[in-house]
């Protein structure tokens, strides 16, 4: 038997690592059992989540591949020492990645690993577990994501973890004191090009088909009593207006709550009732900031105009909206924090969710630094994660950069000031019970 193991990183810039489900790891998973059944191959997930460094490789059984998906470059630095311990207590295994980090530095993660997996990730890693079986392993696999549909292949199972793995009570801690609800994703890809952002991979929706939809949610139903759950497609709002309709009468015949995040763009008051008729209680929108100066830098194509209008058409529905916020974007003025209170105050969102940017490796900021003014960037990958206190006073990673006094666009903030105005924002939203 030819054994294969996916591994979670503990992702550690988390407060609770637990509240979100590790999408990507159960369903390569999945795909990989769907297309080995019966020939050889098994597989198991090894989650990390709440396991210290340095007792990592204790967790970990020999196997004779292990692959790891980095989908934040925050995860890298973790999984290659992980990797470097396996080799050292396991020398006879090998280790394939893929994700957004390593689209972005193939050949550093060709010299990591055994296998590098750029682009798409469902062919190239059935084909690695082939080439590891025939001892013809090769060191870069690539696929385009246009020749890949997501539609085509199987929705993730969760039986490779236990239940608390799977399903909690947190998702929902808004709507009820034990509403068992758990991650999905019906959709992956972005339509959009913001500058801070590397997670339109690929640049276009691929959607799956309303019958392998209805198929995970009456799964999720009878094998976990699942209520809820949590669209983390990058826009849960459908914009083909033409399949949308059909999307929310799948959900409201289904019967189960959801929430998830989307953009103001097309989001009409039309669209709106038909999530609220479906099943939606809450939408997260990216809004990023209060200045319409660092919206138009950073190519966010809303104006702030459109914030309020959406809120309000939400709110007459009954969908509560938690509006995201990112400190620290070039072209801030320096009346930043009082500008976003003011902004929070007149549009009256039910909660507000603030990060602080992190220029991630692949984004357009980090590519072009010095147009935007920052003078220093961290290698160090492990700080790259764009949480700092958006759950937890605990949760201080992030903001791993620096800009020069001054940039196109005036005078800037440092990083202590950019992290002083986070802390202002999130105290003064806690009062106010908006974050969650």
């Amino acid at each position: 038997m030819f054994k294969v193991g996916i591994i979670i990183p503990s992702w550690h810039y988390w407060a609770n690592p637990s509240r979100i489900q590790p999408i990507y790891e159960l369903y390569f998973a999945t795909l990989i059992d769907s297309r080995f059944h019966g020939k050889g191959v098994s597989v198991q997930i090894i989650d990390m989540r709440g396991i210290r460094p340095d007792q990592q490789v204790y967790r970990v059984p020999k196997l004779d591949l292990y692959i790891y998906w980095i989908a934040q470059t925050g995860d890298y630095q973790e999984i290659e020492s992980l990797v470097k311990e396996l080799r050292r207590v396991y020398p006879g295994a090998k280790h394939a990645a893929g994700g957004t980090h390593v689209n972005i530095f193939p050949a550093e993660c060709a010299r990591a690993f055994d296998a590098a997996v750029v682009g798409a990730g469902e062919e190239s890693f059935i084909r690695i577990i082939r080439d590891c079986r025939a001892k013809k392993l090769k060191k870069i696999y690539e696929q385009d994501y246009k020749e890949v549909r997501y539609a085509d292949y199987p929705f993730m199972r969760r039986h490779y973890l236990p239940e608390t793995a799977v399903v909690n009570n947190l998702l929902f801690e808004k709507y009820g004191p034990s509403i068992r609800s758990t991650c999905v994703l019906f959709s992956r890809g972005c339509v959009f090009k913001c500058k801070f952002c590397v997670s339109n991979l690929p640049n276009w929706i691929q959607r799956r088909t309303l019958d392998s939809i209805a198929e995970e949610i009456a799964y999720l139903k009878k094998e976990y009593s699942i209520q809820a759950v949590n669209l983390k497609d990058e826009v849960c709002l459908p914009m083909d207006r033409k399949t949308a309709p059909d999307f929310y009468a799948l959900l409201k015949r289904a019967g189960i709550m959801w929430r998830g995040q989307t953009t103001v763009f097309g989001a009409d008051e039309e669209t709106l009732r038909m999530a609220r008729g479906s099943g939606c209680v809450e939408l997260a929108v990216g809004i990023e900031s209060a200045s319409q100066q660092v919206l138009d830098i950073v190519g966010k194509n809303i104006k702030v105009e459109q914030v309020k209008p959406f809120i309000a058409n939400c709110r007459k529905l009954g969908i509560k909206v938690k509006m995201c916020l990112v400190l620290g974007l070039p072209g801030e003025p320096r009346n930043i924090v009082e500008l976003t209170k003011s902004f929070i105050k007149d549009a009256k969102p039910d909660y507000v969710s603030v990060s602080g940017l992190d220029p991630v490796p692949g984004s357009e900021i980090f590519r072009n630094k010095d147009h935007y003014g920052i003078k220093y960037i961290d290698q160090n990958w492990a700080t790259h994660a764009h949480l700092l206190y958006r759950f937890s006073n605990e949760e201080e990673v992030g903001i791993p950069y620096e800009y020069a006094p001054t940039n196109r666009w005036g005078k800037t903030f440092t990083r202590k000031q950019i992290i002083g105005n986070i802390r202002d924002l999130q105290s003064w939203l806690r009062k106010r019970k908006m974050t969650y």
